[in-house]
């Protein structure tokens, strides 16, 4: 049986896309015969970020996949502030000592080091392991990461991108061959997706849901902008469209989204993945957005979670590969994010025009397959096996 060690400081119960992404990856791999032992975190903690419990994350894993829980050195927000400073290389990097002094009793059989990044911890720690038990190393960039050293990236046996844009960009950073790595999307865990609603309700209303982080980054906010700016140029459609944002409260919640809300404009806070997913299934549309040109190249995990429930995509962002996954396969509607006049009509064409959705749903049962995590998975067990040959 091949063996693998995945090192992630996020990872189940973390109620995180993080987390549940690495949660499917390790059952998916381990259906297909890897056995697999999981380093992760056991006290996440860092400058304004959220770490929700989703304790129904642990029931996924297989009985066979052993998880180690290391703590890190407690350093509350300060890793952050330190780093924005210039004072720390990583807002991460107190995780690194705790789990190289566990290393000898972890790191006991020949297998693959296989580190996610972010954040860039994970690389450096599989780095020195592997590099002192003569393992192979991959690394995975689930975001595009320019901080790691470039002789850890050049010492990995095959890296993985989430995309093709980040494929591109991450070869051509660490000057790597286009030989080098494949593309893994995210894509989306099948068994906790509830049935598709088939038919919506005709309630004359649009309801869209946005789930995911809350932050600067996203910029979810633009959409209640956009809300605001198609009642004033088409005032007949005042109060016909709802949105409902979900996520964990923070100072985004506080400080950027609060002056939005309102009776049709509402934040309904945490909630558990599978109840999500519900929520997304009843949605008629669902939403996404990208702030930075810097995420040209990010396809957000909340988007292949939109396809698994079978809802049309309204986004926001810059040109790539979000908007090449919505605009090739016919799957819902991309503006700039710099653009609110477009994204406000936008949202009027798919309020008044429901055959224009429906065929939007067609579009995503045609092609949703493709991007089950099952799928993604398979292919990349296919690669790391050209590793351990």
């Amino acid at each position: 049986m091949n063996k693998l060690y995945l090192i992630s400081y996020y990872f189940a119960p973390l109620g995180r896309a993080d987390g549940v992404n690495r949660t499917y990856l390790v059952k998916h791999l381990s259906g297909l015969g890897w056995d697999i032992e999981v380093i992760s975190c056991a006290n996440p903690h860092a400058l304004l970020r959220n770490f929700h419990r989703d304790d129904s994350l642990l029931k996924i894993l297989p009985a066979r996949v052993r998880l180690h829980r290391v703590r890190s050195t407690y350093w509350g927000p300060l890793g952050g502030i330190a780093s924005i400073l210039g004072m720390a290389d990583d807002p991460f990097g107190n995780w690194r000592r705790p789990v190289l002094r566990q290393a000898g009793s972890i790191f006991r059989e020949p297998g693959i080091l296989y580190a996610v990044v972010p954040p860039v911890v994970n690389a450096t720690i599989a780095w020195e392991i592997a590099r002192d038990k003569k393992y192979p190393l991959v690394i995975d960039f689930r975001d595009n990461e320019f901080n790691i050293p470039p002789a850890i990236v050049k010492d990995a046996g095959t890296f993985i991108a989430s995309t093709g844009h980040s494929l591109e960009e991450m070869r051509q950073y660490y000057q790597l061959g286009n030989d080098r790595g494949i593309e893994v999307q995210n894509g989306y865990p099948e068994d906790l997706s509830p049935q598709p609603v088939r038919e919506r309700a005709r309630t004359g209303r649009l309801r869209i849901v946005y789930a995911g982080l809350l932050n600067l980054d996203q910029d979810p906010a633009v959409l209640a902008r956009a809300v605001r700016l198609m009642e004033i140029r088409y005032p007949e459609t005042r109060g016909a469209v709802l949105v409902d944002y979900y996520g964990p409260q923070n100072y985004y919640t506080r400080f950027f989204l609060r002056k939005y809300l309102s009776d049709t404009i509402r934040f309904k806070g945490y909630m558990p993945f599978q109840e999500i997913l519900r929520e997304l299934a009843g949605a008629d549309l669902a939403y996404s957005s990208l702030r930075a040109e810097n995420k040209s190249y990010c396809i957000p995990s909340k988007v292949f979670q939109y396809l698994s429930v079978e809802t049309p995509i309204l986004a926001a962002g810059p040109e790539g590969a979000l908007k090449d996954l919505i605009n090739r396969n016919g799957i819902g509607r991309f503006s700039s994010y710099g653009d609110l006049a477009s994204q406000a009509d936008d949202i009027q064409y798919l309020l008044v025009n429901e055959q224009a959705r429906m065929e939007m749903v067609e579009n995503i049962r045609r092609v949703k397959q493709r991007y089950a995590m099952r799928n993604q998975v398979q292919t990349l067990s296919e690669h790391l096996k050209l590793l351990v040959k």
